[in-house]
């Protein structure tokens, strides 16, 4: 989907460029055509900016890029004041910080305020690297100049099925957006909105305390973390163990099965509502058949996970 907002934004910025070099021609030439040093330091972020994490290497990779042959192409700043506020160009402020420069070649110009939101969403996307709850925290800013979601959608021609997934993450509890600060790749927006139904369906139910979901939550999410579960399971594992808390301590219907050969009991499959616990009596299996049980268990909780 990311692909798609990235041709739809580009249109937007492209329409809008063509507006304001239409509607302000004079002052695009004035500002917008010439090249002006600015102090680093009188650079504001773009409040906008959707992006969480900049890799630290990727960073000291353009500073070394502009100290051995200068800067290629100049950020973008609107006036603020008696300060500037940065349309477009985070990366390259940073390196330019980064390696101690004071000033840096920028391109001064008007934006509204709609512009910036699209301007600093397009720039990431560009990249195509930008995370699905990074996206959906640009789109949450976005909003707030629009008067409803629905608005937003048609503004940026979204499917408004899809861009209400990118709103499920808001409704996530703080222990997963905290995380997600800090790794926002972990959980993309489909999983996220799955999340958000089977939370939202535990909390309708009524049956159980807050602290015993977070807790199975926090589990799940370690899990995810781990690289034990995939982020598209892990709404499925938290229902699961949600299930299982409810049938604590009750019976379940089947829960203990023998294995039969030759009329004789040589295991058994034990259920309760935390495990399924395989028991076969040693010597029953040969080698061969051990290994293929154990192909098969793996192949089938792998499918399944």
């Amino acid at each position: 989907m990311s692909k798609n907002i990235k041709a739809i934004l580009a249109e937007k910025l492209a329409a809008n460029t063509q507006r304001h070099a239409a509607a302000h021609q004079e002052a695009v030439v004035e500002y917008g055509r010439s090249h002006t040093m600015i102090p680093v330091e009188a650079i504001d972020p773009n409040p906008y900016q959707p992006r969480k994490v900049f890799p630290q290497e990727e960073i000291e990779s353009l500073a070394q890029s502009i100290a051995e042959t200068g800067l290629l192409q100049p950020i973008t700043v609107r006036p603020n004041g008696d300060r500037y506020q940065l349309i477009a160009g985070e990366r390259r402020l940073r390196a330019h910080k980064l390696i101690g420069k004071p000033t840096i070649e920028s391109l001064v110009g008007e934006a509204e305020e709609g512009d910036m939101a699209v301007f600093a969403l397009a720039e990431n996307i560009d990249r195509e690297d930008l995370s699905d709850y990074e996206i959906g925290k640009a789109l949450r800013q976005v909003e707030e100049l629009f008067p409803t979601k629905k608005k937003l959608a048609e503004a940026l021609g979204l499917n408004r099925e899809d861009m209400y997934r990118y709103f499920a993450y808001e409704s996530l509890p703080n222990l997963v957006t905290a995380r997600l600060e800090v790794n926002p790749r972990l959980l993309s927006r489909k999983a996220a909105a799955d999340l958000k139904r089977v939370l939202q369906e535990a909390q309708q139910a009524g049956d159980l305390a807050t602290a015993s979901i977070d807790a199975a939550l926090m589990e799940c999410w370690q899990m995810l973390e781990k690289a034990e579960l995939d982020q598209t399971k892990l709404p499925v594992q938290l229902a699961r163990m949600l299930a299982a808390i409810r049938n604590e301590g009750r019976t379940l219907d089947r829960d203990v099965i023998d294995i039969i050969r030759a009329n004789k009991r040589v295991g058994t499959i034990v259920r309760d509502p935390r495990h399924i616990v395989v028991k076969i009596q040693a010597g029953t299996l040969t080698e061969d058949q051990e290994m293929e049980l154990e192909k098969f268990v793996h192949n089938l909780v792998a499918a399944n996970v």
